[in-house]
């Protein structure tokens, strides 16, 4: 299903043949491998119909028989139909006529037999014609790698992330000039740490973003293999599923490809063709208190001028450029390293660090840069550099030995201990914040 968002294009018609008939109720007007249908009383919609058969025939070609996409389902002996919805065309199936809302402008459903057919909504322009067709058309393809019908209504809804954000991704791939899928990127850029399997009506579709990053990185091969993949997963869905076949065939996985997917959205004018358009990927503060969801991802404000303590997204240091021309030192099995001097090159985010700035940073983390809660038991007598990407209440620690919490922020350092109790001069700990680090000493 795509939505609206209205533009204003010029159509030129390729001129392609078409027949047409009447019965009692529509007029059907038919190309190589499409029927629209409107209401007989319809016929001022035929300059519409023309241009659906032109464009739907376009589309055909290109993601059938360029990129690689199988037939619809019973497309080798029946023609695809394309409803004009609100122009009394009648379905004999459904005993009933086509109606779409004003906010949507394409969905794609099927008959009884699975042969799919579409609506798309009367009052498109000729551009809005072009991409509803190119992603209406690929959920009609979608349909031929799996049975929706054998999908129930929880993995259904919880896997329309990755339909809708390859139809929108189709759109782009077949009419790459017109660039409507940047209208719908936003709710991603706004909140990119929510679940990457929200279904709400709009943040399904921002997921383009990710889908244009996967094809870019991977090509479309890795699009049909999880297509394919669907219907046989059990209760895995397309997120589990391109993290096994990412595993599988490209070396990869999930948590890498967000870490690298987190660095191109926070520089998308570097990595992606029409990055210079899209939004900033929004900032947080600490003090926001957000969780990241699942396969979410989210840019922390989180280094200042000078020193911090703070943690950083687990991965290989050189690939947070932001950090490029800071100091970093981590503290780890009494060893001190640093990026200059010695050899650091892998960061984790239940480990502290120190980072020295000449100005205030952001860091992006992942959903896999997920850190338990601490577990004093767990370590060694003697001092620990650790970090965090949650939030820790200092009442909620299960304190059985004599320990030492030093943590520095805002210029100051905040302490709690049971070891000591003249500690006047320092500020009382009673939470670490999230995305930070904090020193501990078990004596």
């Amino acid at each position: 299903m795509l939505k609206i968002v209205i533009s204003i294009f010029l159509f030129v018609s390729l001129a392609l043949s078409y027949d047409s008939y009447t019965d009692d109720k529509n007029i059907y007007y038919t190309s190589k491998n499409f029927q629209v249908i409107v209401g007989k009383n319809s016929s001022s919609k035929e300059e519409m119909a023309i241009k659906l058969l032109d464009s739907a025939q376009f589309v055909w070609e290109k993601e059938i028989n360029q990129l690689g996409f199988k037939h619809p389902i019973n497309s080798e002996n029946r023609l695809i139909d394309i409803y004009i919805g609100n122009t009394k065309a009648y379905n004999y199936e459904t005993k009933s006529y086509e109606t779409i809302s004003s906010y949507y402008a394409g969905w794609a459903t099927s008959y009884n037999d699975n042969t799919p057919y579409f609506l798309i909504n009367s009052i498109l322009d000729d551009d809005l014609i072009k991409v509803t067709i190119s992603h209406e058309f690929f959920h009609t393809i979608q349909y031929s790698y799996f049975n929706p019908n054998n999908i129930d209504d929880n993995k259904w809804f919880k896997n329309i992330w990755w339909l809708e954000a390859t139809a929108v991704l189709m759109e782009d791939e077949v009419y790459d000039d017109i660039n409507d899928y940047i209208n719908f990127i936003e709710p991603f850029f706004n909140a990119s740490y929510k679940d990457i399997e929200l279904y709400n009506g709009s943040d399904e579709y921002s997921k383009v973003i990710f889908a244009k990053y996967i094809k870019k990185k991977y090509g479309l091969e890795i699009i049909k293999n999880s297509l394919a993949s669907f219907e046989d997963s059990g209760d895995d869905g397309f997120f589990e599923i391109l993290d096994n076949l990412l595993k599988k065939d490209y070396n990869s996985s999930m948590q890498i490809s967000l870490n690298e997917f987190a660095k191109w959205v926070s520089n998308s004018s570097l990595y992606f063709e029409d990055g210079a358009y899209y939004p900033p990927l929004k900032k947080v503060d600490i003090s926001n208190n957000i969780t990241i969801e699942k396969g979410g991802i989210i840019n922390i404000n989180n280094l200042k001028i000078g020193w911090n303590m703070t943690s950083l997204p687990t991965g290989k240091l050189k690939n947070i450029d932001e950090l490029n021309s800071s100091i970093v030192w981590s503290y780890k099995n009494n060893l001190w390293s640093n990026n200059i001097t010695t050899n650091l090159n892998d960061i984790n985010s239940s480990n502290g660090y120190w980072v020295k700035t000449d100005k205030e940073l952001s860091t992006y983390f992942t959903y896999f840069d997920k850190t338990k809660t601490l577990d004093i038991s767990t370590l060694e007598k003697g001092w620990h550099l650790k970090g965090t990407t949650n939030n820790i209440s200092i009442n909620d620690l299960d304190i059985n030995q004599d320990i030492l919490i030093w943590q520095y922020k805002n210029n100051q350092w905040y302490l709690f201990t049971n070891i000591y109790y003249n500690v006047d001069d320092y500020k009382k700990l009673d939470k670490i914040e999230q995305y930070s680090s904090y020193w501990i000493y078990i004596k």
